[in-house]
């Protein structure tokens, strides 16, 4: 399955590739606050994220894709659709630049990776980890129709809340 690109009023999302190392570091590895486990990586970290993402998408046509303003090409984080923790299941996630904050990017993006997930791969539901603390990317949640499921461990963190939207 080839890799989609997809476009929304402001943004363009696009698969990932290695030559994204320095800016996707900069912009979410090197910030402990835009990171799953809140601390910085190092670069070699970021390498090892960036080509599990790449990976992905080589493997299944989808995955985090490569959140660029359309009107300069701008890298402001990855956001998208990925296996669950090694499972069947899909999810949807967004990891994106602190400056970009606020903007109404991270909802913009993921609308439309919900979009492809159900329109696209025909997903019947997809769902979201968050930590409970973080009130921003759950009003994102909550705006791109998701809702509270249960709490659960999950990518080595315990207490995180499971989110689910049904198509």
């Amino acid at each position: 399955m080839p890799a989609t690109t997809l476009e929304t009023e402001r943004l363009r999302l696009r698969p990932p590739r290695m030559e994204d190392l320095a800016a996707h570091h900069a912009a979410l590895g090197g910030d402990g606050g835009v990171t799953w486990l809140g601390e910085p990586r190092s670069v070699a970290d970021s390498e090892a994220v960036l080509r599990r993402r790449v990976e992905h998408f080589e493997r299944h046509g989808f995955g985090m894709w490569v959140v660029e303003l359309k009107a300069t090409g701008e890298f402001l984080g990855e956001a998208g659709l990925q296996h669950f923790e090694g499972t069947e299941e899909i999810e949807v996630g967004y990891y994106l630049a602190r400056a970009t904050w606020g903007a109404g990017v991270a909802t913009e993006a993921g609308r439309a990776a919900v979009a492809h997930g159900f329109d696209t791969l025909g997903l019947d539901h997809i769902v979201a980890v968050v930590r409970p603390e973080n009130e921003g990317s759950k009003r994102v949640l909550a705006k791109l129709g998701l809702r509270f499921d249960h709490l659960g461990d999950h990518y080595d963190v315990a207490g995180v809340e499971v989110w689910r939207i049904d198509r």
